[in-house]
């Protein structure tokens, strides 16, 4: 049966959805097993419910209860979860792999994801998604339907994909972000951190767009030092990619892939605002040319960045150098079609 247990009122909970905020394909490698639920026990499940995630955050929680009934029919025993603020769906997800529950499903958006994320690795916990953010960039690559009762047949029927994790590590606090996607220094985590989250709810993807050219018209470029495999590079930009596609719509590491052990890293050197948006240009067709002027792909499983800029991961600000980028020592198994 379908479980809700949601942490607060229900009246409380339709406050939250009401007044909500917005948030911030490649090839699969090698599949695991075939996830069923037939012929075996029930399957247990966490499902974190984000009410505040993508646009129509107001239409969540019945489609929400539409879907744990889906999901219950085909016999996932699933229990409902809604977030309330920062820092719960790492809560709940780690709670639920303590408890032994086999799958944590995240209904919300990328930056959802990887708050649950935070609380997966190092677990035997599988991550099941329903896609319901701004770009859902993991869900598109992973080749998962953005469709939310056919993304639910996936996790009832799919395939499990492992997927390997890379790790920040802030050389300052002392803390560790994980992330899926890519981690990004400079130019790309200043713009994040002034996306506004109403104007991001109110429009999506073209939120970064304007407040990124809006940004690039007036920036003026803070050089930063990055090491990779002994090369040193004096950069304004760097991404650091497990995934290929960079936001839903760029190619910035194209030969990223999620189930191999490294990054794919691309390091741009130019200060140039022309130059930028040539680069730009590239990377919304094939991506940005390799050998070309002041741009640099490496592959490596560590990169060590220095300087006062600012860093994020999978689209969510996490702070500024110094900070050392590693692969994890441990990766997550996901659930993909």
């Amino acid at each position: 049966m379908c479980q809700f247990h949601l942490h607060l009122s229900h009246t409380a909970l339709c406050a939250i959805i009401g007044k909500s905020t917005g948030e911030n394909a490649t090839g699969h490698g090698i599949l695991f097993a075939q996830l069923s639920t037939r012929h075996m026990t029930t399957r247990k499940a966490i499902l974190i419910l984000n009410p505040k995630t993508g646009r129509y955050a107001s239409r969540r929680l019945p489609a929400i209860e539409d879907i744990c009934s889906q999901l219950s029919s085909e016999g996932l025993e699933v229990e409902l979860v809604a977030t309330r603020g920062p820092g719960d769906a790492t809560r709940i997800a780690a709670e639920a792999a303590r408890k032994s529950i086999g799958d944590v499903i995240v209904a919300g958006g990328d930056g959802t994801i990887n708050e649950a994320l935070q609380g997966l690795v190092g677990t035997p916990a599988r991550l099941g998604i329903l896609p319901r953010g701004t770009a859902n960039v993991l869900a598109r690559e992973l080749g998962l339907p953005l469709d939310c009762r056919r993304a639910a047949g996936v996790i009832v029927h799919g395939n499990r994909l492992r997927v390997h994790v890379g790790c920040a590590f802030d050389e300052r606090s002392g803390s560790k972000r994980y992330f899926l996607l890519m981690a990004g220094i400079g130019l790309d985590a200043s713009v994040v951190r002034r996306v506004h989250p109403g104007l991001k709810k109110r429009f999506g993807k073209g939120a970064f767009w304007f407040s990124g050219l809006s940004y690039l018209a007036h920036w003026k470029p803070k050089p930063f030092q990055i090491e990779v495999e002994g090369r040193s590079f004096t950069a304004t930009f760097v991404t650091i990619g497990k995934a290929a596609s960079y936001g839903g719509d760029l190619a910035v590491t194209p030969r990223a892939q999620l189930d191999r052990p490294d990054f794919e890293i691309c390091v741009i050197e130019t200060h140039s605002r022309l130059r930028y948006l040539y680069l730009l240009s590239h990377a919304m067709r094939s991506g940005f040319p390799q050998g070309g002027r002041g741009v640099h792909f490496l592959r490596a499983t560590r990169a060590r960045a220095t300087g006062e800029v600012a860093v994020q991961v999978d689209g969510e600000f996490i702070g500024n150098l110094p900070m050392t980028f590693e692969i994890a020592a441990e990766a997550i198994e996901v659930i993909v079609p």
